[in-house]
Protein backbone atom coordinates (compact mmCIF):
# COMPACT_ATOMS: atom_id res chain seq x y z
CA UNK A 1 0.00 0.00 0.00
CA UNK A 2 1.25 3.46 -1.00
CA UNK A 3 1.26 5.91 1.84
CA UNK A 4 -1.40 8.62 1.63
CA UNK A 5 1.20 11.33 1.79
CA UNK A 6 3.00 9.97 -1.24
CA UNK A 7 -0.29 9.71 -3.14
CA UNK A 8 -1.01 13.38 -2.49
CA UNK A 9 2.44 14.44 -3.69
CA UNK A 10 2.08 12.36 -6.82
CA UNK A 11 -1.31 13.85 -7.59
CA UNK A 12 0.06 17.34 -7.27
CA UNK A 13 2.94 16.49 -9.59
CA UNK A 14 0.58 15.14 -12.25
CA UNK A 15 -1.56 18.25 -12.04
CA UNK A 16 1.51 20.43 -12.43
CA UNK A 17 2.60 18.47 -15.50
CA UNK A 18 -0.87 18.67 -17.03
CA UNK A 19 -1.10 22.43 -16.35
CA UNK A 20 2.32 22.92 -17.91
CA UNK A 21 1.33 20.96 -21.01
CA UNK A 22 -1.98 22.88 -21.29
CA UNK A 23 -0.23 26.21 -20.93
CA UNK A 24 2.28 25.25 -23.59
CA UNK A 25 -0.51 24.29 -25.99
CA UNK A 26 -2.27 27.64 -25.54
CA UNK A 27 0.91 29.60 -26.22
CA UNK A 28 1.75 27.87 -29.50
CA UNK A 29 -0.46 29.25 -32.35
CA UNK A 30 -1.88 27.00 -35.02
CA UNK A 31 -0.08 27.82 -38.26
CA UNK A 32 -0.40 26.78 -41.88
CA UNK A 33 1.63 23.67 -42.69
CA UNK A 34 4.58 23.85 -45.04
CA UNK A 35 3.61 23.77 -48.70
CA UNK A 36 0.36 25.62 -48.15
CA UNK A 37 -0.73 28.52 -50.38
CA UNK A 38 -2.03 31.88 -49.15
CA UNK A 39 -4.03 33.96 -51.62
CA UNK A 40 -4.94 37.56 -50.77
CA UNK A 41 -8.13 39.20 -51.99
CA UNK A 42 -9.49 42.77 -51.69
CA UNK A 43 -12.96 44.11 -52.42
CA UNK A 44 -11.43 47.09 -54.25
CA UNK A 45 -8.20 48.29 -55.79
CA UNK A 46 -8.75 52.00 -55.07
CA UNK A 47 -9.80 53.97 -51.99
CA UNK A 48 -10.18 57.60 -51.08
CA UNK A 49 -8.20 58.87 -48.12
CA UNK A 50 -9.68 57.60 -44.85
CA UNK A 51 -11.48 54.88 -46.79
CA UNK A 52 -11.58 51.23 -45.77
CA UNK A 53 -12.07 47.79 -47.25
CA UNK A 54 -11.89 44.10 -46.27
CA UNK A 55 -8.73 42.09 -46.88
CA UNK A 56 -9.26 38.32 -47.20
CA UNK A 57 -6.56 35.71 -46.91
CA UNK A 58 -7.50 32.31 -48.35
CA UNK A 59 -5.29 29.48 -47.00
CA UNK A 60 -5.16 26.13 -48.83
CA UNK A 61 -3.05 23.19 -47.59
CA UNK A 62 -0.92 21.07 -49.97
CA UNK A 63 -3.73 18.53 -50.12
CA UNK A 64 -6.01 21.22 -51.57
CA UNK A 65 -8.17 21.51 -48.47
CA UNK A 66 -8.60 24.37 -46.03
CA UNK A 67 -6.44 24.21 -42.90
CA UNK A 68 -7.78 23.55 -39.47
CA UNK A 69 -10.09 26.28 -38.26
CA UNK A 70 -8.23 28.81 -36.13
CA UNK A 71 -5.08 28.83 -38.22
CA UNK A 72 -3.42 32.15 -37.49
CA UNK A 73 -2.59 34.53 -40.37
CA UNK A 74 -0.57 37.73 -39.86
CA UNK A 75 -1.05 40.76 -42.17
CA UNK A 76 1.31 43.64 -43.01
CA UNK A 77 0.96 46.93 -44.91
CA UNK A 78 3.29 49.75 -45.82
CA UNK A 79 0.53 52.37 -45.79
CA UNK A 80 -2.47 52.85 -43.55
CA UNK A 81 -3.27 50.22 -40.94
CA UNK A 82 -4.85 46.77 -40.58
CA UNK A 83 -7.31 45.98 -37.86
CA UNK A 84 -6.62 43.49 -36.48
CA UNK A 85 -3.17 42.73 -37.77
CA UNK A 86 -3.77 38.99 -37.15
CA UNK A 87 -6.84 36.85 -37.75
CA UNK A 88 -7.76 33.18 -37.56
CA UNK A 89 -9.19 31.21 -40.45
CA UNK A 90 -12.76 30.01 -40.49
CA UNK A 91 -13.87 26.53 -41.61
CA UNK A 92 -13.31 27.50 -45.25
CA UNK A 93 -9.75 28.65 -44.58
CA UNK A 94 -10.52 32.38 -44.84
CA UNK A 95 -9.09 35.01 -42.50
CA UNK A 96 -10.55 38.51 -42.77
CA UNK A 97 -9.18 41.86 -41.53
CA UNK A 98 -10.09 45.50 -42.25
CA UNK A 99 -7.72 47.85 -44.06
CA UNK A 100 -7.95 51.55 -43.16
CA UNK A 101 -6.32 53.85 -45.71
CA UNK A 102 -5.59 56.78 -43.40
CA UNK A 103 -5.06 60.38 -44.51
CA UNK A 104 -2.09 59.89 -46.84
CA UNK A 105 -2.01 59.13 -50.56
CA UNK A 106 0.01 56.39 -52.18
CA UNK A 107 -0.01 52.68 -52.95
CA UNK A 108 -0.67 50.33 -50.04
CA UNK A 109 1.06 46.94 -50.47
CA UNK A 110 -0.56 44.34 -48.22
CA UNK A 111 0.90 40.90 -47.57
CA UNK A 112 0.17 37.94 -45.27
CA UNK A 113 2.12 35.12 -43.60
CA UNK A 114 1.28 32.02 -41.58
CA UNK A 115 4.14 29.91 -40.23
CA UNK A 116 6.67 29.55 -42.99
CA UNK A 117 4.11 30.25 -45.69
CA UNK A 118 3.77 33.79 -47.04
CA UNK A 119 2.20 35.55 -49.98
CA UNK A 120 4.50 35.84 -52.96
CA UNK A 121 5.48 39.50 -53.41
CA UNK A 122 4.05 39.56 -56.91
CA UNK A 123 0.69 38.44 -55.50
CA UNK A 124 0.52 41.00 -52.71
CA UNK A 125 -2.63 43.12 -52.72
CA UNK A 126 -2.03 46.66 -53.94
CA UNK A 127 -4.57 49.37 -53.19
CA UNK A 128 -4.24 52.87 -54.59
CA UNK A 129 -5.14 55.44 -51.95
CA UNK A 130 -6.22 59.06 -52.36
CA UNK A 131 -4.79 60.89 -55.37
CA UNK A 132 -2.81 57.79 -56.27
CA UNK A 133 -6.14 56.21 -57.20
CA UNK A 134 -7.16 58.90 -59.67
CA UNK A 135 -8.16 57.57 -63.05
CA UNK A 136 -9.63 60.54 -64.86
CA UNK A 137 -10.61 64.17 -64.37
CA UNK A 138 -13.64 65.58 -66.14
CA UNK A 139 -13.92 69.36 -66.33
CA UNK A 140 -16.99 71.38 -67.34
CA UNK A 141 -17.80 75.10 -67.39
CA UNK A 142 -21.14 76.85 -67.03
CA UNK A 143 -21.42 78.95 -69.07
CA UNK A 144 -18.76 78.30 -71.68
CA UNK A 145 -19.44 81.63 -73.42
CA UNK A 146 -19.28 84.91 -71.52
CA UNK A 147 -20.41 88.40 -72.58
CA UNK A 148 -17.96 90.66 -74.40
CA UNK A 149 -17.36 92.63 -71.21
CA UNK A 150 -16.44 89.42 -69.40
CA UNK A 151 -18.10 87.66 -66.51
CA UNK A 152 -18.01 84.59 -64.28
CA UNK A 153 -18.19 80.89 -65.12
CA UNK A 154 -18.53 78.00 -62.67
CA UNK A 155 -15.84 75.37 -63.24
CA UNK A 156 -16.79 71.89 -62.04
CA UNK A 157 -14.49 68.88 -61.77
CA UNK A 158 -15.58 65.29 -61.41
CA UNK A 159 -12.75 63.08 -60.19
CA UNK A 160 -13.00 59.35 -60.84
CA UNK A 161 -10.73 56.59 -59.59
CA UNK A 162 -9.21 53.89 -61.78
CA UNK A 163 -12.41 51.86 -61.46
CA UNK A 164 -14.65 54.71 -62.59
CA UNK A 165 -16.00 55.43 -59.11
CA UNK A 166 -16.25 58.90 -57.58
CA UNK A 167 -12.97 59.87 -55.89
CA UNK A 168 -13.66 61.87 -52.75
CA UNK A 169 -11.26 63.85 -50.55
CA UNK A 170 -8.85 64.42 -53.44
CA UNK A 171 -7.19 67.81 -53.77
CA UNK A 172 -7.73 69.48 -57.15
CA UNK A 173 -5.31 72.14 -58.37
CA UNK A 174 -6.98 74.69 -60.65
CA UNK A 175 -5.07 76.99 -63.00
CA UNK A 176 -6.11 79.33 -65.82
CA UNK A 177 -4.45 81.02 -68.77
CA UNK A 178 -6.48 84.22 -68.28
CA UNK A 179 -8.62 85.85 -65.62
CA UNK A 180 -8.70 84.77 -61.98
CA UNK A 181 -10.00 81.82 -60.00
CA UNK A 182 -11.81 82.25 -56.70
CA UNK A 183 -10.06 79.12 -55.35
CA UNK A 184 -6.97 77.42 -56.71
CA UNK A 185 -7.01 74.33 -54.46
CA UNK A 186 -10.30 72.52 -53.78
CA UNK A 187 -11.00 69.10 -52.20
CA UNK A 188 -13.56 66.84 -53.88
CA UNK A 189 -16.73 65.99 -51.98
CA UNK A 190 -18.32 62.56 -51.48
CA UNK A 191 -19.54 62.63 -55.07
CA UNK A 192 -16.03 63.35 -56.34
CA UNK A 193 -16.95 66.93 -57.28
CA UNK A 194 -14.99 70.15 -56.80
CA UNK A 195 -15.92 73.62 -58.05
CA UNK A 196 -14.38 77.05 -58.39
CA UNK A 197 -15.35 80.30 -60.12
CA UNK A 198 -13.49 81.74 -63.11
CA UNK A 199 -13.71 85.49 -63.66
CA UNK A 200 -12.35 86.67 -66.99
CA UNK A 201 -12.78 89.20 -69.78
CA UNK A 202 -10.81 87.21 -72.36
CA UNK A 203 -10.74 83.63 -73.61
CA UNK A 204 -9.36 81.29 -70.94
CA UNK A 205 -8.30 77.65 -70.68
CA UNK A 206 -8.83 76.24 -67.20
CA UNK A 207 -6.86 73.16 -66.13
CA UNK A 208 -7.84 70.95 -63.20
CA UNK A 209 -5.11 68.60 -61.99
CA UNK A 210 -4.96 65.83 -59.41
CA UNK A 211 -1.69 64.26 -58.32
CA UNK A 212 1.94 65.33 -57.92
CA UNK A 213 1.89 67.59 -60.97
CA UNK A 214 -1.56 66.64 -62.11
CA UNK A 215 -0.23 64.99 -65.27
CA UNK A 216 -0.45 66.88 -68.51
CA UNK A 217 -3.21 67.10 -71.05
CA UNK A 218 -2.93 69.19 -74.19
CA UNK A 219 -5.98 71.49 -74.50
CA UNK A 220 -8.25 70.75 -77.44
CA UNK A 221 -7.66 72.71 -80.62
CA UNK A 222 -11.31 73.64 -80.98
CA UNK A 223 -12.44 77.14 -80.24
CA UNK A 224 -15.50 76.20 -78.20
CA UNK A 225 -15.84 75.25 -74.57
CA UNK A 226 -16.21 71.66 -73.48
CA UNK A 227 -14.89 68.85 -71.35
CA UNK A 228 -11.56 67.07 -71.63
CA UNK A 229 -11.15 63.64 -70.04
CA UNK A 230 -7.62 62.32 -70.30
CA UNK A 231 -6.94 58.56 -70.25
CA UNK A 232 -6.57 56.82 -66.90
CA UNK A 233 -3.32 57.74 -65.19
CA UNK A 234 -1.01 54.95 -64.06
CA UNK A 235 1.13 57.19 -61.87
CA UNK A 236 -1.57 58.77 -59.74
CA UNK A 237 -1.76 61.88 -61.88
CA UNK A 238 -4.57 63.12 -64.12
CA UNK A 239 -5.79 66.42 -65.45
CA UNK A 240 -8.48 67.89 -67.66
CA UNK A 241 -9.15 71.22 -69.31
CA UNK A 242 -12.08 73.32 -70.39
CA UNK A 243 -12.15 76.44 -72.56
CA UNK A 244 -14.27 79.44 -71.62
CA UNK A 245 -14.70 81.91 -74.47
CA UNK A 246 -15.65 85.56 -74.34
CA UNK A 247 -18.12 86.55 -77.03
CA UNK A 248 -17.49 89.38 -79.49
CA UNK A 249 -19.80 92.37 -79.68
CA UNK A 250 -21.27 93.47 -83.03
CA UNK A 251 -20.07 96.56 -84.87
CA UNK A 252 -22.32 99.63 -85.02
CA UNK A 253 -22.16 102.94 -86.92
CA UNK A 254 -24.63 105.75 -87.58
CA UNK A 255 -24.23 108.19 -90.47
CA UNK A 256 -26.08 111.54 -90.61
CA UNK A 257 -27.41 113.17 -93.81
CA UNK A 258 -24.79 114.55 -96.18
CA UNK A 259 -26.43 117.98 -96.08
CA UNK A 260 -27.82 119.69 -92.99
CA UNK A 261 -31.50 118.84 -92.59
CA UNK A 262 -34.11 121.54 -92.09
CA UNK A 263 -36.21 121.93 -89.00
CA UNK A 264 -39.53 120.15 -89.28
CA UNK A 265 -38.34 118.16 -92.28
CA UNK A 266 -37.49 114.43 -92.34
CA UNK A 267 -33.77 113.76 -91.91
CA UNK A 268 -32.44 110.35 -93.03
CA UNK A 269 -29.78 108.52 -91.00
CA UNK A 270 -28.06 105.26 -91.96
CA UNK A 271 -27.59 102.75 -89.14
CA UNK A 272 -25.05 100.02 -90.02
CA UNK A 273 -24.76 96.81 -87.97
CA UNK A 274 -21.81 94.49 -88.51
CA UNK A 275 -22.04 90.98 -87.05
CA UNK A 276 -19.17 89.75 -84.88
CA UNK A 277 -16.78 87.51 -86.80
CA UNK A 278 -16.11 85.09 -83.90
CA UNK A 279 -18.17 84.04 -80.88
CA UNK A 280 -20.89 86.50 -81.87
CA UNK A 281 -24.67 86.39 -81.90
CA UNK A 282 -27.47 88.08 -83.81
CA UNK A 283 -28.51 91.64 -82.96
CA UNK A 284 -31.95 91.64 -81.37
CA UNK A 285 -32.47 95.39 -81.03
CA UNK A 286 -31.01 98.77 -81.96
CA UNK A 287 -32.17 101.79 -80.00
CA UNK A 288 -31.58 105.36 -81.20
CA UNK A 289 -31.64 108.40 -78.94
CA UNK A 290 -32.21 111.41 -81.16
CA UNK A 291 -30.90 113.97 -78.68
CA UNK A 292 -34.13 115.98 -78.74
CA UNK A 293 -35.81 114.12 -75.90
CA UNK A 294 -37.10 111.29 -78.06
CA UNK A 295 -35.80 107.78 -78.75
CA UNK A 296 -36.76 105.01 -81.12
CA UNK A 297 -36.38 101.23 -81.07
CA UNK A 298 -35.49 99.81 -84.48
CA UNK A 299 -35.80 96.15 -83.45
CA UNK A 300 -33.72 93.57 -85.31
CA UNK A 301 -31.26 95.20 -87.68
CA UNK A 302 -28.94 93.37 -90.05
CA UNK A 303 -26.69 95.27 -92.41
CA UNK A 304 -27.79 98.84 -93.15
CA UNK A 305 -31.06 100.46 -92.16
CA UNK A 306 -32.18 103.94 -93.20
CA UNK A 307 -34.12 105.71 -90.45
CA UNK A 308 -35.95 109.03 -90.77
CA UNK A 309 -36.45 111.52 -87.98
CA UNK A 310 -37.89 115.04 -87.80
CA UNK A 311 -36.28 117.68 -85.59
CA UNK A 312 -38.88 120.29 -84.68
CA UNK A 313 -36.46 123.17 -84.19
CA UNK A 314 -33.10 124.21 -85.51
CA UNK A 315 -29.99 123.43 -83.48
CA UNK A 316 -27.18 120.91 -83.05
CA UNK A 317 -28.18 117.47 -81.77
CA UNK A 318 -26.13 114.54 -80.48
CA UNK A 319 -27.56 111.25 -81.76
CA UNK A 320 -26.53 108.00 -80.07
CA UNK A 321 -27.33 104.40 -80.98
CA UNK A 322 -27.01 101.21 -78.92
CA UNK A 323 -27.13 97.68 -80.34
CA UNK A 324 -27.89 94.66 -78.14
CA UNK A 325 -27.29 91.10 -79.33
CA UNK A 326 -29.05 87.93 -78.20
CA UNK A 327 -26.25 87.17 -75.74
CA UNK A 328 -26.72 90.51 -73.99
CA UNK A 329 -23.67 92.26 -75.40
CA UNK A 330 -24.18 95.98 -76.04
CA UNK A 331 -22.23 98.38 -78.22
CA UNK A 332 -22.86 102.10 -78.62
CA UNK A 333 -21.90 104.84 -81.05
CA UNK A 334 -22.87 108.44 -81.62
CA UNK A 335 -22.81 111.26 -84.15
CA UNK A 336 -24.05 114.83 -84.35
CA UNK A 337 -26.19 116.77 -86.78
CA UNK A 338 -26.91 120.45 -87.22
CA UNK A 339 -30.51 121.26 -88.09
CA UNK A 340 -30.95 124.55 -89.94
CA UNK A 341 -33.98 126.84 -90.18
CA UNK A 342 -36.22 126.35 -93.22
CA UNK A 343 -37.01 129.39 -95.34
CA UNK A 344 -40.59 130.61 -95.60
CA UNK A 345 -42.47 130.28 -98.88
CA UNK A 346 -42.18 133.26 -101.23
CA UNK A 347 -45.37 134.92 -102.52
CA UNK A 348 -45.48 137.17 -105.56
CA UNK A 349 -48.73 138.94 -106.58
CA UNK A 350 -48.82 140.62 -109.98
CA UNK A 351 -52.05 142.54 -110.64
CA UNK A 352 -53.39 143.55 -114.03
CA UNK A 353 -55.67 146.66 -113.57
CA UNK A 354 -57.71 148.16 -116.46
CA UNK A 355 -56.85 151.76 -117.28
CA UNK A 356 -60.37 152.95 -118.12
CA UNK A 357 -62.43 154.27 -115.20
CA UNK A 358 -65.50 152.23 -114.43
CA UNK A 359 -67.75 151.74 -111.46
CA UNK A 360 -67.26 148.03 -111.89
CA UNK A 361 -63.66 147.02 -112.59
CA UNK A 362 -62.32 143.49 -112.94
CA UNK A 363 -58.71 143.02 -111.92
CA UNK A 364 -56.61 139.98 -112.83
CA UNK A 365 -54.05 138.69 -110.32
CA UNK A 366 -51.18 136.41 -111.23
CA UNK A 367 -50.10 134.68 -107.99
CA UNK A 368 -46.86 132.74 -107.71
CA UNK A 369 -46.16 130.74 -104.53
CA UNK A 370 -42.76 129.06 -104.17
CA UNK A 371 -42.21 126.73 -101.22
CA UNK A 372 -38.72 125.57 -100.10
CA UNK A 373 -37.63 122.00 -100.81
CA UNK A 374 -39.54 119.48 -98.77
CA UNK A 375 -42.34 121.90 -97.90
CA UNK A 376 -45.77 121.99 -99.50
CA UNK A 377 -48.61 124.51 -99.35
CA UNK A 378 -51.72 123.22 -97.62
CA UNK A 379 -53.97 126.19 -98.36
CA UNK A 380 -53.96 129.82 -99.62
CA UNK A 381 -56.44 132.63 -99.07
CA UNK A 382 -56.53 135.88 -101.03
CA UNK A 383 -57.94 139.03 -99.45
CA UNK A 384 -58.89 141.61 -102.10
CA UNK A 385 -58.84 144.59 -99.73
CA UNK A 386 -62.53 145.44 -100.26
CA UNK A 387 -63.85 143.12 -97.60
CA UNK A 388 -63.97 140.18 -99.98
CA UNK A 389 -61.74 137.10 -99.94
CA UNK A 390 -61.41 133.73 -101.66
CA UNK A 391 -59.85 130.34 -100.88
CA UNK A 392 -57.29 129.27 -103.42
CA UNK A 393 -56.42 125.83 -102.01
CA UNK A 394 -53.00 124.28 -102.19
CA UNK A 395 -51.16 126.59 -104.53
CA UNK A 396 -48.21 125.04 -106.26
CA UNK A 397 -46.43 127.40 -108.59
CA UNK A 398 -48.40 130.07 -110.48
CA UNK A 399 -52.16 130.58 -110.66
CA UNK A 400 -54.39 133.31 -112.10
CA UNK A 401 -57.27 134.76 -110.13
CA UNK A 402 -59.74 137.57 -110.99
CA UNK A 403 -61.87 139.83 -108.86
CA UNK A 404 -64.37 142.56 -109.69
CA UNK A 405 -64.40 145.72 -107.65
CA UNK A 406 -67.85 147.40 -107.69
CA UNK A 407 -69.06 150.79 -106.56
CA UNK A 408 -65.57 151.96 -105.89
CA UNK A 409 -64.43 155.50 -105.93
CA UNK A 410 -62.27 156.87 -108.69
CA UNK A 411 -58.65 155.99 -108.24
CA UNK A 412 -59.40 154.08 -105.08
CA UNK A 413 -56.50 152.22 -103.50
CA UNK A 414 -56.82 148.62 -102.31
CA UNK A 415 -54.29 146.43 -100.46
CA UNK A 416 -54.41 142.86 -101.69
CA UNK A 417 -52.84 140.02 -99.63
CA UNK A 418 -52.32 136.30 -100.11
CA UNK A 419 -51.77 134.17 -96.96
CA UNK A 420 -50.53 130.57 -97.29
CA UNK A 421 -50.27 127.77 -94.71
CA UNK A 422 -47.46 125.29 -95.37
CA UNK A 423 -47.05 121.70 -94.24
CA UNK A 424 -44.83 122.85 -91.37
CA UNK A 425 -47.83 124.70 -89.94
CA UNK A 426 -46.41 128.14 -90.74
CA UNK A 427 -48.41 131.06 -92.17
CA UNK A 428 -46.83 133.42 -94.68
CA UNK A 429 -48.42 136.53 -96.20
CA UNK A 430 -47.58 138.42 -99.36
CA UNK A 431 -49.17 141.79 -100.27
CA UNK A 432 -49.50 144.25 -103.08
CA UNK A 433 -51.32 147.56 -103.59
CA UNK A 434 -53.52 148.44 -106.53
CA UNK A 435 -55.28 151.67 -107.64
CA UNK A 436 -58.56 151.09 -109.38
CA UNK A 437 -59.49 154.01 -111.73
Amino acid sequence: MIPRTFQSVASVAVLVVLATLTSACTKVPLLAPSGSIITLLSTTTALPVNGSTDIIAQVIEPAGTPPQRGTLVSFTTNLGRLQPSEAETDTSGRAVVKFFAGSGSGTATISAISGGVSVVAANAVKILVGTAAVGSVRVTANPTLLPAIGGASTITVQALDINGNALSSAQVNFSTTAGTLDQGLVTTDLAGLATTILRTSSNATVTAAIGAQGGSTTPPATGGGGTTTPPAASSGQASGTVIVNVSSAPGLAITPPTTPPGEGLPASFTVAVTAATTNGSAVRDVNVNWGDGSSQSLGVVTGNAVVSHIFATAGTYRISATATDTFGNTVSTSTSVTVIPVALPTINITPSVPTQPNTSTTVTFTIQVTAPAGVNIKNAIINYGDGQSATLGGVNGTIVNTHTYVNHSANQTFTVSVTVEDTLGRFTTGTTTIVVP
